[in-house]
C-alpha cells in the first residue's frame, strides 16, 4: 500500500469526500462503490481504508458535516425568538426547511433501505454518539427552558422526542399531498409548540 504525505492525505481525503457526497446523493449508498470513490482520485481500491473505516462511515461523516451546517443555519434564528413557543416553531420550520434542502440528510431520513444499510454496518456506540451530538443544541435548549419553567414538566428526552417526531413529518409529504403539506405542517408545528410550553 502506498505511503501518502500528510498534505497528500488531506487533499485526497477532501476530494474523496466531495466526490462521494455527489455519488451518494445521485446514486445512493448501495449503488456507489468504493472503487467509484477511489478511482475518482486515482488511488487503488485498497487505499480507501487509509482514509475511511468503511463506505458507511464515510456516509456518516458526510451526514455529520451537513448536520453542522444545519445547526449553524438554524440556531441563530431560534435564539432571536423572545418566547419559547415562538422559538420551538422557528426551530421546527427552519429544521424542516434545512432537511428538505440537504439532500443527503433527507435521503437517510426518507429512505428506509438507505438507513438500514448504514445502521447495519456501523457500531451502535458510534451511532449513539453521533445522534447525541446532532441533537445536543436542542437538548440544551430544552434543559434551559425547563429550568426556567417555560416547558411542560416532562423528561427532556420526551420533549426532544416530540420535536423530532414532528420533524419526521417530512417523510409523509407525498402521502399527505404536497399542495396541502405546508398547511398540515403549520397546524402540527403550532400544536407541538402549544402543547410543550407553559
Amino acid at each position: 500500500m502506498p505511503k501518502f504525505s500528510e498534505a497528500e492525505k488531506e487533499k485526497i481525503r477532501l476530494e474523496m469526500i466531495q466526490f462521494a457526497h455527489r455519488c451518494f446523493i445521485d446514486r445512493g449508498l448501495r449503488n456507489t462503490s468504493i472503487e467509484d470513490i477511489t478511482s475518482s482520485v486515482g488511488i487503488a481500491k485498497s487505499s480507501f481504508y487509509v482514509f475511511f473505516e468503511s463506505k458507511e462511515m464515510l456516509y456518516l461523516e458526510l451526514l455529520a458535516l451537513e448536520g453542522e451546517v444545519i445547526e449553524r443555519q438554524v440556531w441563530p434564528k431560534v435564539e432571536k425568538e423572545k418566547e419559547v413557543r415562538g422559538a420551538i416553531k422557528v426551530y421546527l420550520h427552519e429544521m424542516s426547511s434545512e432537511l428538505e434542502s440537504n439532500v443527503l440528510t433527507q435521503r437517510l431520513i426518507t429512505n428506509l433501505e438507505e438507513y438500514n444499510l448504514v445502521a447495519r454496518k456501523v457500531n451502535s456506540q458510534y451511532a449513539a454518539t453521533k445522534t447525541l451530538r446532532s441533537i445536543a443544541p436542542l437538548m440544551e435548549f430544552i434543559k434551559k427552558n425547563k429550568e426556567l419553567k417555560k416547558l411542560i414538566n416532562e423528561d427532556i428526552e420526551v420533549i426532544a422526542g416530540v420535536i423530532r417526531a414532528a420533524l419526521a413529518m417530512i417523510i409523509h409529504k407525498k402521502d399527505v399531498g404536497e399542495e396541502i403539506f405546508p398547511k398540515v405542517q403549520e397546524i402540527l408545528f403550532n400544536a407541538v409548540a402549544n402543547e410543550l410550553t407553559i
